[in-house]
């Protein structure tokens, strides 16, 4: 019997743990940052106009669609750059707010990528393996 009821426990305890998702929508940026060796290198206090977007689409249970949009204007007078980007990346949970990123992209499967998600706010921080940049994105969950 105690056997049946920790089979019934695990079971239900693995259950509920795989029911964690990421958000769905799309999200508006609120900061980002470029480093590397520990020092900044630039960021969204660098420019003069920054806009950018996730959108986050659930493709299975732990495979999600990023499409990150992105809209920078260096001076009031430089021209604008634009840059759309989707990556399928699958989920990996590693607590209840936090986990990896794993980019299902063949180009891109050495990147590292980790997440944390509070309340309102969804950060992505990456690691550029051929560049040694590391890349921090952080938007608002509205």
């Amino acid at each position: 019997m105690r056997f049946i009821c920790f089979v019934i426990f695990i079971f239900s305890t693995d259950l509920f743990a795989s029911e964690r998702e990421l958000p769905v929508g799309t999200f508006r940026g609120i900061s980002f940052s470029l480093e590397k060796n520990g020092q900044e290198i630039f960021s969204n206090k660098d420019v003069h106009y920054s806009k950018s977007t996730l959108q986050i689409t659930k493709v299975l249970s732990d495979i999600y669609d990023f499409t990150f949009a992105v809209y920078l204007q260096h001076t009031p007078e430089s021209m604008a750059l634009t840059d759309t980007r989707i990556d399928r990346y699958k989920v990996k949970w590693k607590s209840e707010t936090m986990g990896a990123l794993i980019n299902q992209r063949e180009e891109y499967e050495k990147e590292l990528s980790e997440f944390l998600l509070l309340s309102n706010k969804f950060t992505i921080k990456s690691l550029v393996s051929t560049s040694g940049i590391i890349e921090t994105q952080t938007y608002v969950i509205e």
